[in-house]
C-alpha cells in the first residue's frame, strides 16, 4: 500500500497568492499505521486582510496538531481537534497583527488510512473522490446559499430570489471565526479502493471549470491531474481568475507504476506574477531591452549594484 501525492498551484489573475497547502510525510510508517496520510488545503479569504497569513497559519497548525495524534485517538477526533486548534491560531495571528476584523481562511483536510477516507472542511473549498474516472464531491460548502435554499423550500422566498441573491456565495463558516460551529466531517469511514484518488481544490478551480471539464482532465497517471486541472483552469482566460490550487492523493497498492511525465510539472509554492502578465511577447521584449539599457548605463557610470531576493 502506498499514497501517491501531487499538487499544483497558480496565482491566477490576482496580485497575491492566498492559497496554501500541506502534505504529511509518506515515509513516516509508524505514524501512517494509526494516523494515515494527511493532505490539507486552505484558501485565504480575499475580502479580508492578510488572507495569505491566515491560510499559511492554518496549514501549519493542522500539520502540527495532527502530528500529535496518539494511536488511541480516532482519526475523526484528531481532525476536529486539529481544525479547532487551527482556528485558535488564526485568531491569535489576527490579534498579533492588530486586525480588528480578524483574518480568515477556508480549510479542507483529508486522511487516507487502511482503505478509508476521513475528511474535515470549513468554508467552501472542496473534497472530491475520484473512482473509475467519475468525480463525486463529498463535502458540503458552508455558504449562505444553503440558508436561502432552505427558505425557498419552506416557501418563505421564491426559488428565483434564492438563486439570484447577491450574497448567495458568502461564507457562513471559516477558520478564524470566533465561534466555530459549522464543521463538515465524516465520523464513519468512507471506503476507497485501489486506484481511487482524493482531490482537494480551492474554488478558483471548481468555480471556473464545470463538472464535465473537470472529469475530462482526469486521464493519464493520477499524479498528473493537479497540473492538468490548473492548466485547464488558466486556459479559460477568466480576467478575474482567482488563485487556483489542487492537491491529490491516490491510494495505490503498487499497480499504477511510477509517474514519468514528459515534461516537469509547473508546481508553484511562492506567489507568482498574475497569469495575464506573461501573455504579451512584445511586453517581454520591451522589458528585456529596458534591462539591457539599464545595465549599460550602470556599467558606464562605474557602479555595479546587485540585489537578490
Amino acid at each position: 500500500m502506498r499514497y501517491l501525492p501531487a499538487h499544483a498551484q497558480h496565482i491566477g489573475a490576482r496580485h497575491y497568492q492566498q492559497d496554501s497547502l500541506g502534505l504529511a510525510d509518506p515515509e513516516d510508517h509508524a505514524f501512517l499505521a494509526h494516523g494515515g496520510y494527511l493532505a490539507v488545503l486552505c484558501d485565504g479569504m480575499g475580502g479580508m486582510e492578510h488572507g495569505d497569513i491566515a491560510s499559511q497559519t492554518a496549514v501549519r497548525a493542522i500539520l502540527d496538531a495532527y502530528a500529535r495524534k496518539a494511536p488511541e485517538e480516532s482519526i475523526p477526533a484528531a481532525l476536529e481537534r486539529s481544525a479547532r486548534e487551527a482556528n485558535e491560531r488564526v485568531i491569535e495571528a489576527a490579534l498579533n497583527l492588530g486586525l480588528k476584523e480578524g483574518v480568515g481562511t477556508t480549510l479542507v483536510a483529508a486522511v487516507l488510512h487502511s482503505g478509508f477516507l476521513y475528511f474535515i472542511s470549513v468554508g467552501d473549498s472542496a473534497v472530491f473522490h475520484v473512482r473509475d474516472g467519475l468525480v463525486h464531491m463529498v463535502n458540503r460548502p458552508h455558504v449562505f446559499a444553503n440558508l436561502l435554499d432552505q427558505a425557498a423550500d419552506r416557501g418563505q422566498i421564491s426559488r428565483s430570489e434564492a438563486a439570484q441573491h447577491p450574497e448567495r456565495e458568502s461564507l457562513t463558516s471559516f477558520i478564524g471565526i470566533h465561534q466555530l460551529e459549522e464543521i463538515d466531517h465524516n465520523l464513519e469511514p468512507w471506503p476507497v479502493s485501489e486506484g481511487d484518488t482524493i482531490l482537494l481544490a480551492s474554488d478558483g478551480m471548481f468555480k471556473t471549470l464545470d463538472p464535465e471539464e473537470i472529469q475530462a482532465c482526469l486521464i493519464g497517471h493520477p499524479q498528473s491531474w493537479p497540473q492538468t486541472l490548473v492548466e485547464r483552469t488558466l486556459a479559460q482566460g477568466n480576467p478575474g481568475q482567482d488563485n487556483v490550487t489542487v492537491v491529490s492523493v491516490t491510494f495505490d497498492t503498487g499497480t499504477l507504476g511510477k509517474w514519468d511525465p514528459k515534461s516537469p510539472p509547473s508546481i508553484f509554492h511562492m506567489p507568482q506574477e498574475p497569469a495575464q502578465a506573461d501573455k504579451s511577447s512584445s511586453g517581454r521584449a520591451w522589458l528585456l531591452a529596458a534591462g539591457l539599457l539599464l545595465l549599460i548605463a550602470v556599467a558606464f557610470g562605474g557602479l555595479w549594484y546587485f540585489s537578490a531576493r
